[in-house]
């Protein structure tokens, strides 16, 4: 280990749950790597896509088969994070990280982990456990730090400028600032996640049967959905409709993009660092805090067809919002928190 910190990441991708607790575990892992730690991931690759993405990281990847329970219990997580091939507590001449990220990890597992002898980073997104017990607690979104955080927390990492954002969206950012914007949007995307919200994308396409959009593009990421179902739901659309069953190259994608409508997710702050102007639509609860305040501060409105209106036909305001945004997130978040959980670690050695 060569006296360097230890990472265990754990965060699961289903259908429902959707691939991006997975994914800026990935973020992380890269960024952990690069800085010259011994990274492990630990998963459940639940979406058909995923597992090709991740096999093609020089990350060690550790499969986990069974389904992800509402919620993990302790026994059973430690029994994962210190399975055969595993760095453990007490055998390492450096300290060993495990990061939790996702719902189904509770207070109980965040103790359970601390207990074992593990330091522990928490990645959350909203503040919903009535208490955490962590070394590193870290929120990524935008207005975190007005949430309440309760509990046994040793630093607090809050805001886009530890948004994890894999190394790739880093190397697009320089190619984002020379791209020059059509002066009507051609390529419009549209990306709920990996999951399956088709009653969502079912909502947004009967707001897209617009005359307008005849002679541009529409894009949607299938992610879990059913593709007949996309197709149904844009047949009124004069728009042509590209449906993507998997993005190998998403900057590249994004880059080739006038115009998105997005969960209010991670893809948020992909869409920041590339200044790709979008909208939001909530797909979960968890998501309801980063919609309500980019469009309340004026930088990403929530869908509507009148919203989506404007920006389509306004271009001086997506281009005041493209660089509106881009000063949110500068794409090296991950590096921010690693830096972060490599000084705990040499103040405690």
């Amino acid at each position: 280990m060569n006296g360097r910190c230890s990472l265990l990441i754990r965060a699961d991708a289903a259908p429902r749950m959707g691939t991006g607790h997975v994914m800026r575990g990935l973020a992380l892992a890269q960024a952990a790597q690069a800085g010259g730690m011994d990274v492990h991931l630990i998963c459940r690759a639940g979406v058909a896509w995923l597992l090709p993405r991740l096999e093609r990281e020089s990350i060690p990847l550790h499969l986990l088969s069974d389904m992800a329970p509402p919620t993990e219990q302790p026994g059973a997580l430690l029994r994962q994070i210190q399975a055969p091939g595993l760095p453990v507590p007490h055998t390492s001449s450096a300290p060993i990280w495990v990061v939790l990220d996702g719902y189904h990890f509770d207070t109980d597992c965040q103790i359970a982990v601390m207990n074992a002898g593990y330091h522990l980073l928490v990645i959350d997104d909203y503040a919903h456990l009535p208490a955490y017990h962590c070394n590193l607690l870290l929120n990524q979104n935008i207005g975190a730090e007005e949430l309440v955080y309760r509990g046994a927390i040793g630093r607090k990492l809050l805001g886009p400028e530890y948004a994890l954002l894999r190394q790739e969206f880093l190397n697009a950012r320089e190619r984002a600032v020379r791209r020059v914007a059509p002066a009507q949007p051609q390529k419009i995307l549209v990306t709920l996640g990996g999951g399956d919200f088709i009653e969502y994308l079912e909502k947004i396409a009967e707001s897209l049967l617009l005359p307008e959009l005849k002679g541009r593009v529409i894009r949607v990421i299938q992610g879990g959905m059913d593709p007949e179902r996309i197709r149904a739901a844009f047949a009124g659309c004069p728009a042509t409709l590209e449906i993507l069953p998997r993005v190998e190259d998403m900057p590249g994608l994004l880059l080739d993009t006038d115009l998105c409508i997005t969960a209010g997710g991670s893809t948020c702050w992909e869409l920041c660092c590339l200044r790709v102007p979008f909208l939001t639509v909530e797909v979960a609860e968890n998501q309801h805090h980063i919609c309500a305040w980019l469009d309340r501060h004026g930088y990403a409105p929530r869908f509507s067809g009148a919203a989506f209106a404007e920006l389509l036909e306004n271009a001086e305001l997506r281009g005041e919002r493209s660089v509106a945004i881009r000063r949110l997130v500068d794409g090296r978040g991950a590096e921010r928190v690693i830096k972060s959980l490599d000084e705990l670690c040499h103040m405690r050695h």
